[in-house]
């Protein structure tokens, strides 16, 4: 029996397309009674799922009930097993794809319900059919795949098109708010003869109005008027012959273009305003004369024309607006740059003063235009972890800047912008941190330096902790922001020692029971002395202070944290501190050789250090070695 009976020609070719064969279903139908026997936790765990939805579950509880859809979501199953699909096949799952639109599920959920499907069928056929799981799973994917494309021809045309056209879906919502209709579409299009017909009048009477609106004021003095009126009657010919009026996203990119110039050119908004204006007097002038009286549609086209004039004005303020206020508040020590969402984080504009940043910083590029700006301004090769356009966030991302004066940290973030721009472009700001911080900021170096010289063995001690600890976070998979915060993190671990009575701290004898105490506290020290700067840099150095005493197996200080309860930062500080403290002669103690540290390091793997951490390290230990004798 074939297994494959639809006599559209069409779906034929879906099917092949989709990888749906008279083979694959056939080894599918042979394993039916064991799979119809999973039919039920299949779809009781995809409901499980589902309920967690807030959206999904609300939306079932209005519409339907759990065990009404679960039922026949098993009907369905056990159809696919069956894997038979012919034209009865086809016609429900065309029907369900229509009652699914109607209702207002998003497309976008119905799919992803998919994926979770193949993942939760994969679990349990891999567990009653081990050696055929995979190409099971393959057939049911496929048929899958069939059924989206008949959910996605079942959807209701504006659902699809919002899915695949986003930017034409918000172009056609602000042509609804502004009360442009579809009728004055259709007026522009009966209208459009009229215009390339009498465009020389129309010109005329534009230049009269445009001249008389700019009077002799010298703002506008860097128009061209000639080279401008010719620009116009181009405009007005070409838009309304090539009805560029019913490709919004068409239209779009122009107003996008003639935004350029307020933001980057300077030119004012107000010469836009005047131009619009200028128009319409020009079409009320050339066409409400006796001449067109008989045609009662004149002044409904040129209303039509107004109103289309004002949603035009409406996107120009809506994209330019966040660039406004950058403008009016240049005093605001903050640098404002754009990236393209599209094509991520190509640069495609940047402001005056943030071209004197790059300077600033060393960067000397004539036209950083259409570079990355995690290449231009970070050094990565990918983009930024946190970035507040990836992660789709408020929250500012901490970045660290260098040049030749030193260390700079900056917070850049998202500025907010309207939806129909965010489509294509996003707006940042890069702001210095302030100047309190780097006060404060500047007085913790002070301190690490006195807590050096206090300690003289240790004078190096901080410095070399914090490049191993970078290494070792790289080791460890972290991304490059975190390896540059725990270097100079790492090196703050001991800085409660400031606390610490001298007799204490260099008493060349062991410590008695109440001096190792107050030894101990230098880690609170150090956390008290961290925690109140807002750097996230320094918050990790404040973690690491209070936790790099901890152990894996509970029984370090202050807290007895246990395994991962230890931040990463904490844990890996844990290790390079004790290595670098075993290797070095102290008042106390002279230096261990590395092999006897190797075996100590080794013994306290699961007890004192993370497991993971320490192979780690001891996998690489000759590198590490090497590592620290350059940083003696």
């Amino acid at each position: 029996m074939q297994r494959i009976q639809t006599t559209d020609k069409e779906r034929m070719k879906q099917l092949y397309y989709t990888g749906v064969t008279e083979e694959k279903l056939q080894y599918v139908y042979e394993y039916r009674n064991i799979l119809f026997d999973l039919v039920e936790p299949v779809v009781n765990e995809l409901y499980d799922d589902i309920k967690r939805v807030e959206v999904l579950r609300e939306l079932i509880q209005q519409h339907s009930t759990f065990e009404r859809l679960k039922e026949t979501q098993r009907r369905y199953l056990r159809e696919c097993f069956e894997a038979t699909i012919d034209d009865s096949y086809i016609q429900k799952r065309y029907t369900i794809g229509q009652v699914h639109s109607r209702i207002g599920l998003s497309l976008s959920w119905y799919l992803a319900t998919y994926t979770r499907y193949a993942d939760i069928l994969y679990k349990y056929i891999s567990q009653v059919l081990p050696e055929q799981a995979t190409t099971i799973l393959l057939t049911i994917q496929a048929i899958f795949s069939f059924d989206m494309q008949l959910t996605l021809e079942a959807y209701k045309a504006s659902e699809v098109d919002k899915a695949a056209h986003p930017l034409r879906w918000e172009l056609e919502r602000l042509r609804q708010m502004n009360g442009f209709t579809k009728t004055d579409l259709k007026h522009l299009e009966q209208f459009s003869g009229y215009i390339s017909f009498c465009i020389d009048s129309i010109i005329d009477q534009f230049d009269h109005a445009f001249t008389y609106r700019l009077g002799s004021e010298p703002y506008y003095s860097f128009i061209a008027k000639d080279k401008y009126l010719v620009y116009i009657r181009n405009f007005l010919l070409q838009f309304f012959q090539e009805k560029v009026y019913e490709d919004l996203e068409s239209y779009f990119l122009i107003i996008r273009d003639w935004s350029r110039l307020i933001i980057e050119r300077g030119y004012p908004e107000s010469l836009f305003h005047i131009a619009a204006e200028s128009v319409c007097e020009a079409l009320k002038k050339v066409f409400l004369t006796k001449e067109y009286l008989h045609d009662r549609h004149i002044v409904q086209y040129i209303h039509s024309f107004e109103r289309f004039s004002k949603f035009t004005l409406a996107i120009m303020s809506e994209i330019i607006r966040p660039y406004l206020f950058l403008r009016d508040f240049d005093f605001l020590d903050i640098y404002a740059y754009e990236i393209s969402t599209i094509d991520f984080g190509r640069l495609t504009w940047i402001d005056d003063k943030m071209r004197r940043l790059l300077r600033t910083l060393g960067i000397h590029e004539e036209n950083p235009i259409g570079r990355r700006c995690y290449e231009l301004l970070h050094n990565r090769t990918v983009p930024c972890s946190g970035c507040p356009i990836l992660e789709q966030t408020d929250e500012p991302l901490l970045v660290t800047l260098r040049n030749d004066q030193g260390t700079s940290y900056y917070k850049i973030r998202s500025l907010p912008q309207t939806k129909i721009f965010e489509l294509s472009r996003a707006l940042l700001v890069i702001q210095d941190v302030t100047k309190e911080s780097k006060v404060m900021f500047d007085t913790l170096e002070r301190l690490l330096q006195l807590a050096e010289y206090r300690d003289d063995d240790t004078k190096n001690h901080v410095h070399r902790i914090g490049r191993l600890s970078g290494m070792l976070a790289r080791l460890a998979g972290c991304d490059e922001q975190f390896v540059s915060q725990i270097e100079i993190a790492a090196k703050f671990h001991d800085i409660g020692k400031v606390g610490i009575p001298d007799y204490i701290l260099n008493k060349p004898g062991k410590l008695t029971k109440e001096e190792w105490e107050s030894m101990k506290t230098h880690v609170l020290i150090g956390h008290q002395i961290l925690a109140n700067l807002d750097l996230p840099v320094i918050q990790m150095a404040a973690n690491i202070a209070r936790t790099h005493h901890e152990w894996w197996n509970g029984e370090g200080y202050p807290n007895g944290l246990k395994e991962e309860d230890i931040p990463l930062e904490g844990r890996i500080v844990a290790i390079v501190d004790v290595f670098d403290a075993l290797l070095s002669k102290r008042i106390y103690k002279d230096a261990f050789p590395p092999e006897k540290v190797k075996e100590i390091l080794l013994d306290g793997r699961g007890k004192q250090f993370d497991p993971k951490l320490i192979d780690l390290f001891l996998a690489m230990w000759n590198e590490f070695l090497i590592a620290r004798e350059r940083l003696q």
